[in-house]
């Protein structure tokens, strides 16, 4: 199956950024047939209504802005473009889980990338169905008879696929699915993020997905800066593969947003090394902790401490307060109502860097860095398009919004 043959008898959907919504096929843009997020009732779902949703993981607006995209661009000036927000902690397991339930962290329970239980003093990331508290957008579509599909770069984010009928993963794909896309992916590569947007469009072409989600990786944002030429090659090539998807569908509505953006990171601070040199006994963890070492050195702008002795709370946030670098601290309770963060999954005290502050296991208690990261407040601007259906601007804030305003209804 050849994106030649896909190509025949199909217009493109763009030969340049200036190509108009005309000459890409697309459909007429629909009303909005609005209803409270709240008062969710059975689909009155048209059977050739297709949706893809697609988070580019650690696309900031940035990336968008100095890539040559010419496709997501024409669908931002045909549809709807928000600059909007994603969710603190801004990591990948936090914010695809968030889009995918439609929910905060106080309410679907992912509240990291790793999760360190206090009662066995063991950690463990946050790759497992157990956690997930919210039915997910699959779940939805299954009980309407709505037929969906989920892929994925990383292997991490496949316990978000619980109820899609079809899901992969190019970091550990099935035998299927190998066979039509080649063998698994090397996660440092760009190339696993083509082989998932190529999966997406099977499922929405030869399997009759009528909603896809497609997960992209963040190696190449953590790797290179958007004005960097391969950043923008890797860029470029998703926006290629997006114009197929869109070729192969001219009515397809498609919703695209990121997990969280990224930012140069030069300052690391170990906060069980500082929290120690003064006595105070306590496990602190970066909570970008995943396996994608490579990444990012499992160095993130956020941190929970968890203190072994109570009565060490106050003295323990008096002394990470005025550590240079921590631009943002919370006791639990605060750091839940602030952030709708589940309480029972989330350290004592909750730590927000500068920009250019890290969090993470070090040599020392400080040290210089040269990385690219996230997780703190700093990386949760996004890019929000709609494009495909009408919709009220005013509502789309947040990446999540993208499925809290999700219309069932044809």
């Amino acid at each position: 199956m050849s994106d030649e043959t896909h190509r025949i008898g199909r217009r493109a959907f763009l030969t340049g950024a200036a190509a108009s919504l005309v000459a890409a096929g697309a459909a007429p843009l629909s009303p909005l047939l609005g209803r409270s997020r709240n008062a969710p009732r059975r689909a009155e779902w048209r059977q050739d209504r297709k949706v893809l949703f697609l988070s580019v993981d650690g696309f900031g607006p940035d990336y968008l802005h100095q890539s040559d995209m010419p496709n997501l661009k024409q669908m931002m000036a045909s549809g709807t473009y928000v600059e909007g927000t994603g969710i603190i902690p801004s990591l990948t397991n936090v914010n695809n889980a968030s889009i995918l339930t439609a929910s905060f962290p106080a309410e679907h329970g992912i509240t990291g990338n790793y999760f360190y239980d206090r009662t066995t003093g063991e950690g463990t990331f946050m790759e497992s169905a157990d956690f997930l508290m919210r039915p997910t957008l699959f779940e939805q579509a299954r009980s309407r008879g709505i037929r969906t599909g989920f892929v994925t770069s990383k292997e991490k984010l496949m316990f978000l696929s619980r109820g899609a009928d079809f899901a992969d993963s190019a970091e550990a794909p099935s035998s299927e699915m190998a066979a039509l896309f080649g063998p698994a992916q090397d996660v440092y590569t760009p190339d696993i993020n083509y082989w998932t947007l190529r999966a997406a469009r099977y499922f929405l072409d030869e399997r009759d997905c009528q909603i896809v989600y497609a997960a992209t990786t963040d190696y190449m944002m953590h790797t290179y800066p958007p004005e960097d030429e391969r950043s923008q090659a890797h860029l470029h090539t998703l926006d290629e593969l997006v114009g197929r998807i869109l070729n192969d569908h001219p009515g397809l509505e498609v919703y695209v947003t990121a997990d969280h953006s990224m930012s140069a990171k030069r300052d690391a601070i170990d906060i069980g090394r500082v929290i120690a040199e003064h006595g105070i006994a306590g496990e602190a963890v970066p909570i970008i902790r995943d396996r994608y070492v490579v990444h990012h050195s499992n160095l993130g702008g956020a941190c929970y401490v968890y203190l072994e002795n109570e009565a060490d709370l106050e003295r323990t946030f008096e002394v990470l307060s005025e550590l240079p670098g921590v631009e943002e601290i919370y006791r639990k309770e605060e750091a839940a109502a602030e952030f709708q963060l589940y309480a029972d999954r989330i350290g004592d005290i909750f730590l927000l860097g500068e920009r250019p502050v890290v969090f993470g296991a070090l040599e020392r208690a400080r040290e210089e860095v040269d990385i690219r990261s996230h997780g703190s407040r700093h990386e949760t601007g996004v890019p929000i398009i709609c494009y495909g259906r009408d919709v009220e601007v005013s509502r789309y804030e947040r990446n999540i919004d993208l499925t809290r305003n999700f219309v069932w209804e044809a």
